[in-house]
C-alpha cells in the first residue's frame, strides 16, 4: 500500500455481528484500507474526511465518495461530541474504512460505553439527525462493544460499492 494509512492490527478491529457479512469474507485478499487516529476535537474531522475522500476517488469509488465521507463525518462527529464526554482532553479516536467489490465497511471507535440513540424527528432542532442520515445512506449500521471491553465501535456497511449508484 502506498498510502500513509495502514491496515488496523487485529486487536483494534471491532467485533462483526453475526447477522452481517464479515468483511474478511468479502475482501478475499486484503483490499485497500484507510485508518486514521484523530483527537476528540471537531476541527480534526475535516482533514480526515478529505484524506478518506481522496483515497476513495483514487481507488475508483468516486460515485460513493460523497455518501461514504458524509456517513463517516457523522460517525466521527458523534464520537467527538458524545463518545468523548467526560473523557480527558487529548482522547484519541480511530476510524477505519475497508472495501472490496462486495462491501465497504467503516468503523469509528470511541472510549464511551454508551450506545448512540437516534433522536425523534423535529422541525425545530438543528442537530440530532446524524444517525438518521447514516441509516438512510447505509445498507446496515450498528454498535458493538470493543473486544477489549472498553469503549465501542459504531460501524456502517454499504453493499456492492463499485456497482452502487449514488
Amino acid at each position: 500500500m502506498t498510502h500513509e494509512d495502514k491496515a488496523l492490527p487485529a486487536q483494534d478491529v471491532c467485533a462483526v455481528p453475526e447477522r452481517t457479512l464479515h468483511l474478511a469474507d468479502t475482501l478475499g485478499e486484503v483490499g485497500p484500507q484507510f485508518e486514521a487516529s484523530f483527537p476528540a476535537d471537531p476541527a480534526a474531522i475535516p482533514p480526515v474526511r478529505r484524506r478518506l475522500r481522496a483515497l476513495l476517488h483514487e481507488d475508483g469509488l468516486e460515485h460513493v465518495a460523497d455518501d461514504v465521507t458524509l456517513i463517516c463525518q457523522e460517525l466521527m462527529a458523534n464520537a467527538v461530541l458524545h463518545g468523548c464526554l467526560n473523557f480527558p482532553r487529548g482522547t484519541t479516536l480511530k476510524i477505519t474504512v475497508a472495501w472490496s467489490d462486495a462491501q465497504l465497511r467503516a468503523t469509528v471507535r470511541d472510549p464511551s460505553d454508551e450506545k448512540p440513540r437516534e433522536q425523534g424527528a423535529s422541525m425545530s432542532r438543528t442537530n440530532g439527525r446524524g444517525l438518521r442520515l447514516v441509516g438512510e445512506l447505509s445498507d446496515r449500521w450498528g454498535v458493538e462493544t470493543h473486544p477489549s471491553g472498553r469503549g465501542k465501535c459504531v460501524w456502517t456497511e454499504l453493499d456492492s460499492p463499485r456497482r452502487r449508484a449514488s
